[in-house]
């Protein structure tokens, strides 16, 4: 066995076993099982060797990188991820080193030239470094979907607990007790138990509104909390609120659907249009290879 098989069956021992120790991780304790269930899958399956990165060097990097640190920071929270900075840090380093490790099996695998294997590595790091970002920006984008996607059922359905004769805070409750446990009733429960512990209503929203930080979620707010201080119908105030929330949100399919079409363009013309080729081409070819027209012009 030549030096070069050694170094790949090295390397790909050394994923599987990566691979079986963040299976393990995936097993915590009791204790554990409820933020454990909070974490992404990849950090769940990985956790061993983030939080090793992250407990020092990913608590350096946070220090180092103020402006991103700070960026990260935002992403987390409009997730709700229960991570700290230090930690996507963590996942960066143990990304870039398990890309590089990836990337070098393939440069050793693969019969490429020399001047793509010194691309290999670098760009299967860099990839490595970007994920961590792109899958907390992914899950935030994912969490601002859902909110307001139930948002105006939720505001039409407290509105008409108030007509019914309910005020604020026994209409979120009933909220509560109707339908799946989505992210905006679990933000809708904290806002009540934050009420239970001493907070007044305007703050308990407030807080509310940071932790959602949607735009259209901040005007409802606003809006609500001027209701409540001005003495105004706190009921028209949110039938409108949800009105103009359905018209954003139909606006933002149909942007969507708009882009869609564009979005088509990469994959028809890596995937689709080369076999409409071949399909259409390859049989013309052979039927002029067939009649010798071929053989007559090369004469």
């Amino acid at each position: 066995m030549d030096t070069q098989s050694m170094i790949v069956y090295g390397l790909v021992f050394g994923a599987v076993l990566c691979l079986v120790l963040g299976i393990k991780n995936m097993l915590p304790d009791k204790s554990e099982q409820e933020l454990s269930d909070r974490l992404p899958a990849f950090f769940r399956i990985f956790g061993f060797g983030i939080f090793f990165f992250a407990a020092e060097a990913g608590r350096i990097m946070e220090g180092m990188f103020p402006d991103n640190s700070k960026r990260i920071e935002e992403s987390l929270r409009r997730g709700d991820l229960p991570l700290e900075v230090k930690d996507i840090y963590g996942a960066q380093i143990f990304c870039f080193l398990a890309g590089g490790i990836v990337g070098g099996a393939v440069m050793l695998s693969l019969p490429v030239p020399p001047a793509v294997q010194l691309l290999i590595v670098p760009v299967f790091g860099t990839v490595g470094v970007l994920f961590p970002l792109m899958y907390i920006d992914k899950a935030a984008e994912e969490r601002e979907s859902e909110i307001m996607r139930h948002l105006p059922f939720a505001i039409d359905l407290i509105s008409s607990s108030m007509k019914a004769g309910l005020d604020f805070g026994a209409a979120v409750r009933y909220l509560l007790s109707t339908g799946e446990n989505d992210v905006l009733r679990r933000e809708f429960a904290v806002f009540l138990q934050e009420i239970e512990l001493g907070k007044n209503r305007s703050e308990a929203l407030r807080d509310m509104e940071k932790r959602i930080n949607v735009t259209e979620f901040s005007r409802f707010i606003s809006a609500i909390a001027y209701g409540m201080e001005s003495g105004s119908s706190i009921i028209d105030v949110m039938r409108i609120q949800a009105e103009e929330m359905r018209r954003v949100k139909f606006a933002r399919a149909e942007q969507q659907a708009a882009r869609a079409p564009v979005k088509m363009i990469i994959p028809m013309g890596l995937f689709v249009f080369p076999s409409m080729f071949i399909m259409i081409l390859v049989p013309i070819f052979l039927r002029i290879k067939d009649s010798g027209v071929l053989s007559m012009i090369g004469k």
